[in-house]
Order: C-alpha cells, then structure tokens, then sequence
C-alpha cells in the first residue's frame, strides 16, 4: 500500500522559477481547491514552512468516517523541539505508517516539497521526497519518490496501481 504522504527528491531549479512548471507535475494533476497565498516563513524550517501551509491537524477524506485504506486519517503533529511528525492510520486492521519529516519548502503558492523519512528507526526505513498540493483546506499527494529509487507517484497518480491519490479534507 502506498501511504498518503508522498515525495519526490529531486525538483529541478528552473520548476521553482515563476512561470515554470516541473514536468513530473504539468500533465494530469487534476486541480483542487484554490491555493494558499505565498506567506514568507519566520524562518526556514520545516516546522515553520509547514506552520504557514496550515499543514498541522488532522486530515481524511471523509472526517466523520473512521479511518480504513479508502479513508486514510493523516495526523500531522509537532511535539517540540522543531520536530515535525505524520501518521498515516488506515485501520484497526494495519499498522500506522510514521513518518518524520526533515525538510520542507514551498515550491509554489499551492505545492510544498516535504523530504521524510519512512519509518523512522525501524530496519528498512526510507527517505522520501513528496509533493503535495495544498489549497484551501485541502491537501493531495502529487508526487513520491523513493531517495535515489523509483518514483512511486506522479501526477497525483499512483503508478502500481492507477489510482488517484485522495483529496484530504481538513477535519475539525
């Protein structure tokens, strides 16, 4: 299962110039809700690039339902110290994927690059580059890519599969 917080490591210079658009993002991304304005951050942090995006809270498809592989709960947590935490509860039935979050950059009004690691701490654990599109209220997975590996979603598309990444809906 490809989990809801998704990457890419690698956005080329000229996609973050005005005017330019990455590639990876230019065909096929289906639009969502309009997009947050471009606030500076205090500084350059992850924590405080996600602050301004109003990633922090709880997130699902469908807020009142709870949570299964078709409406994933994503948390998105800080507990001090600059530390920023996502968990990914898809059911009783499944483990929660975890992720820590190392970096984050705003690459447009509406997208912000987000570099994670997968599993934090347990054998196997991956770096992760995701693309995610934020509007209002709003986020989706537009990109994941594996550190150095395979790109696992591209235009809001999951490749093994075909399926869309969902549109996460701000709960509460």
């Amino acid at each position: 299962m490809v989990a809801t917080l998704i990457a890419i490591s690698h956005v080329t210079k000229a996609a973050n110039e005005p005017g330019n658009v990455n590639p990876l993002d230019a065909v096929g991304a289906t639009p969502i809700a309009p997009a947050i304005s471009p606030l500076p951050t205090s500084d350059n942090s992850a924590e405080s690039v996600l602050r301004d995006v109003g990633m922090f809270g709880t997130w699902a498809s469908d807020c009142q339902r709870p949570a299964s592989l078709d409406n994933p709960h994503v948390i998105v947590s800080s507990p001090g110290g600059g530390v920023v935490l996502e968990t990914s509860d898809v059911g009783p039935d499944y483990a929660a994927n975890r992720y820590s979050v190392l970096t984050a950059r705003r690459l447009s009004a509406s997208q912000v690059e987000v570099g994670v690691i997968f599993r934090p701490g347990v054998p196997g654990e991956e770096r992760q580059t995701l693309v995610l599109e934020m509007g209002k209220g709003t986020r989706r997975t537009m990109i994941n890519r594996i550190e150095g590996g395979e790109i696992r979603v591209r235009h809001g598309v999951v490749l093994s599969s075909g399926v869309k990444t969902p549109v996460l809906k701000k709960c509460g």
